[in-house]
């Protein structure tokens, strides 16, 4: 397999969220149940490998709220699951130190801010 480039990693850590997003009929707590449940998922690998990055616990309270859901609930779906073997993945072939300079900017929508630098 042909290594990642980093123009695309960005791109490849948001798979998983653009897949589950992409029918018009989506509701605004569904978008966000799948982009805070990939979130969830990048800020979980950032907590136990990155010490520059930070996660805007008041954002995910806020979000979870929002669409009255537990952080629990989201790590057993589906994008949360996605976003991790995406991560695990890039872990292997790029390696802790790019994904943690890329995790910052790889989610947007709802989950903008979730994973921040310190």
């Amino acid at each position: 397999m042909k290594p990642v480039s980093f123009c695309t990693l960005p791109l490849l850590l948001s798979s998983a969220l653009l897949c589950s997003t992409a029918h018009a009929d989506v509701t605004e707590a569904e978008a966000i149940e799948a982009q805070l449940g990939s979130a969830l998922a990048s800020a979980d690998f950032a907590a136990k490998n990155c010490p520059n990055l930070a996660i805007n616990d008041d954002k995910v309270q806020e979000l979870l709220k929002r669409i009255k859901k537990t952080a629990a609930d989201l790590r057993a779906g589906e994008d949360y699951d996605d976003q991790h073997k995406v991560v695990q993945q890039l872990n292997k072939q790029q390696g802790r130190a790019m994904i943690c300079m890329v995790l910052p900017s790889a989610h947007g929508g709802y989950a903008r801010g979730v994973i921040q630098k310190k």
